[in-house]
């Protein structure tokens, strides 16, 4: 199968709050739990690409006791729903948010001994510059977790995937599960895209029937 770009972002608000209200947790229960595994609990300073309403960063903070996490999105739909949700949670002090495009980040070389992201990377063109920004950005030495949906061979395939793990999900639920696996990379293109991105050293493996990950463990 073929991939099938779909939109890079999502900033309307029908956009972000249809996001916002499918129930990710337990997706980002395994990002937190693999992020700390691979020794991110040590980190000073950790950033979310892509974050979304920010429920991975408030979930890690909760977690762990980094005293800095960083989420960025170029949607500020997004961003208009993290910002508040952190305050809720009483972890606004240690979380905060920043409008970026990932693909650009306006932080310097080496800024985070932390760096993750979770289902972003098949919104990205050009997924190469998004894992090539995710490498500079990362402290030598440090963590790196980019987890992802993996693009299955056949539409047939695709469509068994949405109906095992959102078949009671709304349609237009089921039918955001059903692009985005289309959009995805394969595991062997997420291989090539760490190579070219200068990273060929970390880990790319599938972690579910749907998720694969690059990682680099501290």
């Amino acid at each position: 199968m073929q991939r099938v770009l779909e939109p890079e972002y999502m900033d309307t608000q029908e956009e972000a709050g249809s996001y916002a209200a499918m129930d990710h947790s337990i997706v980002n229960g395994l990002v937190v739990d693999r992020f700390l595994q691979l020794g991110g609990g040590a980190c000073r300073r950790v950033i979310d690409l892509g974050t979304g309403p920010g429920d991975i960063p408030i979930l890690l903070s909760k977690r762990s006791q980094i005293p800095s996490i960083v989420g960025v999105d170029a949607a500020e739909t997004m961003l208009a729903l993290a910002r508040p949700s952190a305050e809720r949670h009483g972890v606004a002090s240690r979380v905060t948010f920043a409008r970026a495009d990932v693909k650009a980040l306006p932080y310097a070389d080496g800024a985070f001994d932390g760096v993750f992201s979770n289902t972003i990377l098949h919104h990205i063109p050009e997924p190469v510059e998004f894992v090539r920004e995710a490498a500079r950005v990362l402290a030598t030495g440090g963590v790196l977790l980019i987890r992802d949906l993996y693009r299955p061979a056949t539409l047939d395939e695709a469509k068994r995937l949405v109906a095992m793990h959102a078949g009671n999900a709304p349609k237009d639920h089921q039918q955001l599960l059903l692009q985005s696996l289309c959009a995805a990379l394969t595991l062997d293109e997420a291989v090539q895209v760490a190579k070219a991105a200068g990273i060929g050293h970390a880990k790319v493996a599938m972690n579910s029937d749907r998720h694969y990950s690059i990682e680099i463990a501290r």
